[in-house]
């Protein structure tokens, strides 16, 4: 643009000024006649203006000698007197308007002439004399020029002092020309330098902001963006960075939570075992225990029936508890195939209701094929824990589920589970997906975790939300299959998922 500027700029003033300059030499070549002639007219329209000056000042003059008119302003009559003005403004076409005024100052008659004597196009001019001498009344007489006569005057000496000027001037004005020409296109000149500078400028500033943010993320802050202007390749580059850098931040959290995740892992199978080492002998304890109670004493028999009931109670909670620690430390590695989300969602409800037809479960589904590569078993470990949570938490055959499926402009799959239930607190949101925190007394806290984890295993993400009836809402981001490719053969649903 710069170059186009610099290039195009004398041509465009030449263009400009090469006509003016013609025009100024070829009225310094025009006859002085010319001159001559424009200072006649204006003369000639001078000499008519004071004519007419003149003979309107005759003409009052001569009205304000009339002795009818004197002698009936001075008796204060003012019929008489208006009777005396109609005539004179009737006989002179030159008066506008005609007023008497006796020696108070009070208007005694006044006169107007017709219609056509009014208007934009006649110039008025007003001429007081006295009627007599002493105190005596007054005469005022409002004459009419044509306007057009002072227009022509002004334009005949506008245009005769203008020529004359341009004649005198036109050696100045000539050079005026030559220095604007020359000052513009350096002007011109320095504003393309201004404006390839500006464009240069704006490029080196985003790519400087570009090199500050990779230092920044170089140093861990992976919340930076680059702010996006323009619309070029730096634009481009600079989307593609915020690109990366969410996807970088969203890598590293996967990373650190699978990280914490196995971390819990091997806590619970270290827990299991040692929790696990002596059940058995309590167990077996507790048995001897009861076998040995002497049957003589019911109240002692009573007693180690009840403590022993307790006993082996808490025994199988801590069972349960075990059994849980140890299939969360087991959790198997994610093996994804190519499938079709409608026929897995139907094959999982299908499931899922033959075993536990407590809830009342929709699925909204986009039109045409959905494929995805997942693990058929874990995924429907993810839904069950899900779906489980989502009727625990409106309550057994009151629950009602909306799982739906959509595709977004990022070309990934969003499962969403809602519910009916009161949903989750706000001080709450930011610890579900920790492992061993629950709001329910049998709970383990291993649910969402173990959900969170295979979902990221998916190279995919969960969040909470609100559902639109203040329920809770789960999505998962999963990404689409390959563009063709198809689903692998599904498996006949079975035993339920967990």
């Amino acid at each position: 643009m710069a170059i186009f500027l610099c290039a195009a700029t004398p041509f465009v003033i030449s263009i400009v000024f090469i006509p003016l300059i013609i025009e100024s030499r070829l009225a310094l070549s025009m006859h002085d006649d010319v001159r001559a002639q424009l200072e006649q007219s204006a003369v000639f329209f001078k000499e008519f203006f004071d004519a007419k000056k003149a003979e309107y000042s005759a003409r009052a003059e001569t009205i304000s000698r009339d002795p009818i008119l004197i002698r009936a302003a001075r008796e204060r009559r003012p019929d008489d007197v208006y009777v005396r003005l109609s005539q004179f403004v009737a006989d002179i076409e030159a008066i506008r308007e005609l007023r008497v005024f006796d020696a108070d100052g009070r208007l005694l008659a006044q006169v107007e002439g017709p219609a056509d004597r009014k208007g934009e196009r006649f110039v008025p001019k007003t001429i007081a004399l006295p009627l007599g001498v002493g105190e005596a009344p007054r005469l005022e007489a409002v004459f009419i020029l044509a306007r057009a006569y002072l227009t022509d005057r002004a334009q005949a000496e506008q245009i005769s002092t203008l020529y004359d000027f341009s004649l005198r001037t036109e050696g100045a004005r000539a050079s005026s020309f030559y220095r604007a020409y020359f000052a513009i296109a350096l002007v011109v000149m320095l504003l393309a330098v201004a404006i390839g500078y500006a464009i240069a400028r704006g490029v080196t500033r985003r790519i400087a902001e570009l090199a500050n943010a990779t230092e920044r993320v170089a140093g861990g802050d992976y919340g930076f963006r680059v702010n996006v202007t323009g619309n070029d390749e730096i634009t481009e580059l600079s989307l593609g960075f915020n690109r990366m850098i969410h996807e970088v931040a969203q890598a590293r959290d996967r990373i650190i939570y699978l990280e914490k995740v196995s971390g819990w892992q091997e806590l619970a199978r270290r827990l299991a075992h040692e929790i696990k080492n002596p059940l058995t002998p309590i167990r077996l304890a507790i048995q001897e225990l009861r076998r040995r109670a002497p049957d003589g004493d019911d109240r002692f028999r009573r007693l180690v029936d009840d403590a022993s009931g307790m006993v082996e109670e808490e025994i199988g909670a801590l069972t349960r508890l075990v059994d849980e620690f140890s299939r969360f430390a087991k959790l198997p590695e994610v093996m994804p195939v190519h499938v079709e989300v409608r026929d897995f969602l139907q094959d999982f409800l299908a499931a899922y209701n033959y075993f536990k037809p407590d809830a009342q479960i929709t699925v909204d589904m986009p039109p045409g094929p959905v494929v995805a590569g997942i693990d058929r078993v874990l995924m429907r470990r993810v839904l069950h824990n899900l779906v489980t949570n989502a009727i625990q938490a409106a309550g057994s055959g009151q629950a009602e589920l909306l799982i739906s499926c959509a595709l977004t402009a990022e070309s990934r799959i969003e499962l969403r589970v809602e519910d009916n239930g009161p949903g989750i607190p706000d001080d709450e949101v930011h610890k579900v997906f920790e492992p061993y925190f629950t709001t329910k007394n049998t709970g383990t806290g291993l649910g969402l975790a173990i959900v969170k984890k295979i979902v990221l295993q998916h190279q995919g993400s969960i969040v909470l939300d609100r559902a639109p009836g203040g329920g809770a809402a789960f999505v998962i981001t999963l990404p689409c299959a390959p563009a063709g490719a198809l689903p692998e053969a599904i498996d006949l649903p079975g035993l339920p998922p967990y």
